[in-house]
């Protein structure tokens, strides 16, 4: 199954229905901007999938890289990734056909595009509020969906209560 084409996503639902850790799927959507603003020193300023999944009245942002190669995906180009995806994402899994042990040996989460299944699941990775924040507001806006989410992952809603 190709999951990517010419640099578009082509089949992103296969990869975000296997990713069930994080509550309910909700929406999802493919290249979006991860910043509010064009940022150079990113490996990406575009996100491949940025689904968000429902869990206990909380809405969780988890963005996903695609790696279509055949190429073993090494650690220091998986890192460039979680730390950016990092920075707004509540959750990150880098998906790939293939990964080094040493990528198999680091504390994020990864996908294999083989088998799509989920074979590190991601921890928590605190984004920053304002990036966040937004991210969530433009999804909301784009979408005209969760208006009932909170923008910082910190606040509460009523039906938390």
């Amino acid at each position: 199954m190709h999951i990517s084409s010419f640099g578009s996503t082509i089949n992103p639902r296969a990869i975000v229905n296997a990713i069930t850790q994080h509550g309910v799927h909700v929406i999802h959507t493919s290249k979006t901007q991860l910043k509010p603003f064009l940022c150079r020193d990113s490996a990406c300023n575009l996100a491949d999938i940025i689904a968000v999944y429902k869990q206990s009245e909380k809405f969780y942002i988890v963005g996903i890289e695609i790696m279509e190669s055949d190429k073993r995906v090494h650690p220091k180009m998986a890192v460039e990734y979680l730390e950016t995806y990092g920075q707004t994402c509540d959750y990150f899994y880098l998906t790939a056909k293939k990964f080094s042990q040493s990528t198999l040996e680091l504390d994020m989460g990864l996908f294999d595009l083989t088998r799509m299944k989920v074979i590190k699941s991601s921890e928590y990775l605190s984004p920053d509020t304002d990036l966040r924040a937004n991210l969530m507001k433009r999804i909301r806006n784009n979408f005209r969906v969760l208006t009932n989410a909170a923008d910082d992952p910190f606040q509460r809603t009523i039906e938390e209560f």
